[in-house]
Formats: structure tokens, sequence, C-alpha cells
């Protein structure tokens, strides 16, 4: 088949449209939206030069060259794919790459641009799991934080193993979270990210039904101490007061006491 004779074949891409067009700012957002859109439509292999192109002459049997229609029709698909880059990009990046001839070329000039400033994000994001405390944090929050930090990190082609955001989450919840994390890394089985957020959560909310409401961690050993301290104050007080009734006295202090402060030393 000849070329004038061979007709372009319909593009797959048509029904795709890539709703983030490519900036400087936004690359591994686009980046997954054009690669969803290649695999959807088994294109992905222009993109990378898996799918290489043919010769673009055959030679019959009596060595004459002609044009190779699976070149001119992989060509057709090709340019397809490069329309449609040169379409989900901004002004800015298309002066990088105008010059590209195929689908491959683009991808690859894209690629290398935004190499550096991809390796600059996945450092700052991995230094904002190790340094992101809870703190005074809802445990739900903290979890959807250090979550979204590791959602970053798999847009930006780095995914982060479950096991490795869980250590991530669990080095950084503070002391008052200190039995449940003992807990967590003496058990036989590894724990997967969604039970931990429900342990975080029941763990959180049973301390706030103790504490009265607040999840504050400086409250929660805060409480302690000062029921201690009471506990302590009420036992002298009552020694002081005579013996009518001393025994009263010392029991409210001693039973008080003990009873609080011996909760926030075993937690």
């Amino acid at each position: 088949m000849s070329s004038s004779s061979s007709s372009p074949p319909t593009n797959p891409l048509l029904a795709n449209s890539v709703t983030e067009k490519l900036t400087k700012a936004n690359h591994a957002l686009w980046k997954a939206q054009v690669q969803s859109a290649m695999r959807g439509a088994c294109l992905e292999g222009h993109l990378t030069g898996a799918t290489a192109a043919p010769a673009a002459e055959i030679v019959d049997k009596e060595g004459k060259k002609t044009p190779n229609p699976a070149f001119e029709e992989w060509e057709a698909r090709d340019q397809q794919i490069l329309s449609f880059l040169f379409a989900s990009i901004t002004q800015d990046v298309m002066t990088q790459i105008a010059s590209s001839t195929t689908a491959s070329e683009a991808w690859g000039s894209i690629e290398a641009m935004f190499a550096s400033q991809t390796r600059a994000r996945v450092l700052n994001l991995r230094i904002a799991l190790t340094t992101t405390k809870k703190g005074t944090m809802y445990a739900s929050d903290y979890f959807a934080k250090m979550k979204g930090f590791a959602d970053d990190m798999a847009a930006a082609g780095r995914p982060l193993a479950e096991y490795e955001l869980v250590e991530y989450i669990i080095s950084s919840l503070g002391g008052e979270f200190e039995s449940l994390v003992s807990a967590l890394i003496t058990r036989v089985e590894p724990i997967s990210v969604e039970e931990l957020y429900s342990q975080l959560l029941t763990f959180e909310t049973r301390m706030d039904l103790i504490h009265g409401g607040d999840h504050s961690s400086a409250s929660w050993a805060g409480r302690g101490g000062r029921s201690s301290n009471q506990g302590r104050g009420a036992g002298h007080g009552g020694c002081g007061q005579g013996s009518s009734a001393p025994g009263h006295g010392r029991g409210n202090g001693n039973n008080t006491g003990a009873r609080q402060g011996g909760y926030n030393s075993n937690r």
C-alpha cells in the first residue's frame, strides 16, 4: 500500500484531555494525567521509546525499495501523540521542546527539564516526613498531613513502601503515644497504614475521654502532674486539721495522688 492510498489511523486520544497543562510548577500532576491517557490507549511505548519505529522503506523481491506501510502507520500515530503533548503544555515549556519531531523525543526533553526539580522536591518531602511532629494536632490531621507527603512522593515517582510511611508516622507521635508505639513495634505482624490510622484514632479518643476532651500532649501530661500534687496537698491538709479526722485527710490525698499519678507513670 502506498502512502497516497493509505488512510490515517483513528486517533484514540481525541476523547482524552489534560485538565492541568504543564507549567514549571506542576510536572508531577501533569505527568500522571498524560501517562494515564497513554496507558488507557495502549500508547505509552511511544513516550518511552519501547515502541520503536519500523524501517521507513522495505525491499521487494525485485530489490526495489518502497515506502513501508507499517512505518507510515507508526509515524501517523506518533504525530498524534506529539500533538497531544504539545496541546497539554504551556507556552513557557513549549519553547523548550518545540524542535522535537517524535513523541519520545519530546517526552525525554520534558523529563530531563524537570529531573533536578523532581530530585529537590523528593528531598524536601523526605525532610518534611522526618521533621513533622504531631504536637497538638489531632491524630486525624497529623495522619492526613503525613499521608499527603507520601502521596506527593508517589506523584514524583518515588513511592514509599507501606512500612516506611508507618515508621515515619509513629516516630513523631510524641511521648503520650509511647504505650501504643511500644505495642506496635513489638507485634509480629506488620501493621497496615489503614489499621494504624484506626488505632491512632481509637487511642486518642480514649485519652480524650480520660482527660476531659483535651487532646494536647501538654494537657495530658499536665493533668497527671497537677492531680498528683493536689493529692499530696489534700493529704497534708487533712493532717493539719487536727486529730478529729486524720484518716480522712490522709485517705483523700493518698488515694487521689496514687490513682492519677500512677496512670501517668504507666503511660
